[in-house]
């Protein structure tokens, strides 16, 4: 019986490694899941910071040349966006 007792050592070892493994595994995913929630609430926080300083371009008009270059094409996109709009309600 020496024989089929180290198997079955040899086979829990195997089974231990394999469960340390797959809570690694888990482990990972819930932080990357975590990272990317975060990730997720940081880009809303971003797009709500834009949302506001366009609107205060477009109440004050005060803004540096990169600023107004951005709030141009932000037109530029409404004004497409529009027109394709328009083409739907025909």
């Amino acid at each position: 019986m020496p024989l089929f007792d180290d198997l079955t050592k040899k086979a829990a070892k195997l089974t231990e490694g394999a469960i340390d493994k797959t809570q690694e595994l888990a482990g990972t995913a819930k932080i990357k899941l975590k990272m990317k929630n975060l990730e997720s609430d940081r880009d809303d926080v971003f797009r709500d910071l834009g949302k506001y300083y366009y609107q205060q371009i477009q109440t004050s008009g005060v803004v540096d040349e990169e600023v107004m270059d951005m709030y141009r094409h932000i037109e530029e996109y409404n004004q497409k966006i529009a027109e394709l709009k328009q083409l739907l309600d025909e």
